[in-house]
């Protein structure tokens, strides 16, 4: 039987099963040209080409891009091969860092969303906080309220927190300044901030809230309608308690708009640091 020694781009494809399309592609990306083509138009290729498909399609199983295959079979050696393998390897390593991370923050979002279910709420609770990393963007005093220039600050912190850590992973908030809230002044938010986690977090840290003893409050609805009635009860909380404000409010949503429709089934924690009156 005389020996085969060309193969059509379609007996090719089905020696592989693979589609047609995949060895015109092949061609055109430069990585298995035809070792000729027919007058009639049929592309031809060799035994050899065969063993470089099959090289070509073992790389590509392994997510290898075809630049870097290219790449390879210009220059086919031990040392290049171990180093394209090497360097998958690490890719893998990377993609499962990042699935772990991932795994992480959906956990983290999970329990927030669970812990939720048994809030007090409308209660004022004394707490004593410790430091408290957070990335922070200021919002310049003509610019406050609830305005479009303020959303537009408020996006830009959101883009470069979240380009550091996956969405929601940490709350990211309001500071209404001391001046401002207990000056009824609810919608004057003095900066954005999103809390970075410990030491060695991914999200960047450029301000640290200070430790201390703090009051906070869980409140149901949007604040901005239940504002007037949480400052009521944590003023009428500190004058029975002898304390008084000693920072800036924070506010960090629980349950948003990325939860419910309703504005009445939010769920926002309100604190501020405190210290006892007469003591500055």
């Amino acid at each position: 039987m005389k020996e085969k020694k060309y193969y059509t781009a379609g007996e090719l494809a089905r020696l592989f099963n693979i589609p047609k399309q995949t060895m015109l592609y092949y061609d055109k990306m430069g990585i298995l040209k035809p070792e000729f083509v027919a007058e009639n138009g049929y592309r031809y290729y060799s035994t050899p080409q065969y063993l470089t498909l099959e090289i070509i399609l073992f790389l590509r199983k392994m997510d290898i891009s075809v630049p870097d295959i290219r790449k390879f079979l210009e220059n086919r050696s031990r040392d290049n091969i171990l180093r394209i393998l090497d360097r998958r390897k690490e890719e893998c390593l990377q993609q499962i860092d990042q699935a772990r991370r991932l795994i992480h923050s959906l956990d983290t979002y999970r329990n927030a969303l669970e812990r939720s279910q048994s809030l007090p709420l409308n209660q004022v609770l004394l707490q004593n906080y410790h430091d408290c990393r957070m990335f922070l963007t200021p919002i310049p005093k003509d610019k406050r309220g609830w305005t479009i220039k303020t959303i537009s600050i408020r996006a830009r912190h959101v883009r470069e927190a979240f380009s550091h850590c996956f969405c929601k992973e940490k709350p990211t908030g309001w500071v209404i300044s001391k001046d401002d809230f207990f000056h009824h002044r609810f919608s004057h938010s003095s900066a954005v901030v999103t809390k970075s986690g410990p030491p060695g977090s991914d999200l960047p840290c450029n301000y640290v809230r200070p430790g201390g003893l703090y009051i906070s409050l869980h409140i149901q609805g949007a604040y901005f309608h239940h504002g007037q009635d949480s400052l009521e009860r944590m003023q009428d909380f500190m004058d029975k308690n002898s304390l008084v404000p000693d920072g800036d409010v924070f506010l960090f949503p629980i349950i948003s708009y990325w939860v419910t429709n309703n504005p009445e089934e939010y769920i926002n924690s309100l604190s501020v640091k405190v210290v006892p009156a007469g003591s500055k």
